[in-house]
């Protein structure tokens, strides 16, 4: 490797992301934690067969530390933070959004996407009533009427928005989204969830993030920092309003006089019982006598975390990065290889952002020569 084009962070974060400290970098390697500490400073370069130890250590290319950087980031990333999040899970989503972007970037040299089909706002302060309306005049855009959607992350794929699923703690990370921007490729909006949720979370999870993209993608990140409790809730109103609309909600409200009503309710829009029921109270379809009594059914249900129906309803997967990319193969653009190398990411880490199979890489690689008969 040429230590000229060696780019110190990547050594930071390769071993960020594998939630490694640098002392346990310095064990693995051989050297001691200060030298790994100068390694991600570039205060000194390491020798080759240091490198490359890295590499093995970090389970990631060697080609990787040499990568340069695309330019940074201006707009704000809509990360939904926990309480139990911390600044490592923010940074490994940080470095799933940038492998995005790269691969993004890669895949538009060679295939058209879906053209960005959004309508936007621009102001801060948003009330209810102008949120209801904003969802309604989305879903005509797009067609929809005021009916469930059957699949929603589909529905924005087809729209140019780029969904992706990743294996995260759910326990201490939502999803997020950015919007991003080029002067070489289309801006659009990216979305980035975590796997391991109910289908119904992971509705709520896509709806909400399109919230951000719909009311505050004109934000700066001094604007996201200020107003970030504010727009939070206003993501969430978004998204009940998009998943349930209010006038369907007012038409269906009738029937809804206990738990397993909630529930028929949930098969049928694919949104949580809790959500329904709370999204009902907020647009004033039910009394208050109702409403507290079937608050209270589901509190002694065990509700709160789990709900009955969960497994019935499918998950919604990504599929138009791995449709991409699995037409740059079949087309014989490129091969898996020709992607792996030009990427330089790890195998495994991309087939699951991407949505691959974890074995499209090794089954490509190793695959046997077809033979045929001589007539």
């Amino acid at each position: 490797m040429n230590e000229q084009i060696l780019q110190p962070n990547r050594i930071r974060e390769a071993r960020l992301f594998r939630e490694l400290t640098q002392g346990d970098v310095a064990e693995a390697v051989g050297v001691t934690k200060q030298a790994v500490s100068q390694y991600e400073t570039g205060v000194i370069t390491p020798t080759t067969d240091i490198i490359m130890k890295l590499s093995e250590v970090l389970d990631f290319p060697l080609a990787y530390f040499s990568k340069s950087y695309h330019r940074e980031l201006l707009t704000p990333i809509f990360f939904r933070k926990r309480k139990t999040s911390t600044k490592k899970n923010m940074i490994i989503f940080q470095t799933y959004i940038q492998w995005m972007t790269e691969i993004y970037i890669y895949i538009e040299k060679f295939i058209t996407l879906p053209k960005l089909n959004l309508i936007t706002f621009d102001k801060i302060g948003y009330t209810r009533s102008e949120i209801s309306d904003i969802t309604t005049k989305l879903r005509r855009y797009w067609g929809l009427g005021d009916g469930p959607i059957s699949n929603l992350i589909l529905l924005l794929e087809n729209n140019g928005v780029l969904i992706s699923k990743i294996h995260l703690d759910v326990n201490k990370v939502d999803a997020c989204s950015v919007f991003f921007t080029s002067a070489n490729t289309t801006n659009r909006p990216m979305i980035f969830l975590t796997s391991g949720t109910t289908s119904v979370r992971s509705r709520r999870d896509v709806a909400h993030e399109l919230g951000h993209q719909v009311l505050h993608s004109w934000m700066d990140k001094e604007a996201f920092e200020k107003n970030q409790d504010i727009i939070e809730k206003e993501a969430d109103i978004f998204a009940s309003y998009f998943l349930m609309p209010e006038a369907a909600m007012k038409r269906e409200a009738y029937a809804v006089k206990s738990t397993d009503a909630l529930l028929l309710m949930k098969q049928r829009w694919g949104a949580s019982a809790q959500s329904i029921l709370y999204h009902l109270i907020d647009i004033g379809c039910i009394t208050d006598e109702l409403a507290e009594k079937l608050k209270n059914s589901i509190y002694r249900r065990g509700w709160r975390t789990r709900e009955p129906g969960d497994e019935n309803l499918q998950q919604e997967k990504p599929e138009l990065i791995k449709d991409a990319i699995m037409m740059l193969v079949n087309e014989k653009v490129k091969t898996p290889m020709d992607i792996l190398d030009d990427l330089s990411m790890p195998a495994l880490d991309i087939t699951e952002l991407c949505g691959l199979s974890k074995l499209f890489f090794q089954q490509n690689t190793n695959m046997r020569p077809v033979l045929k008969l001589i007539k």
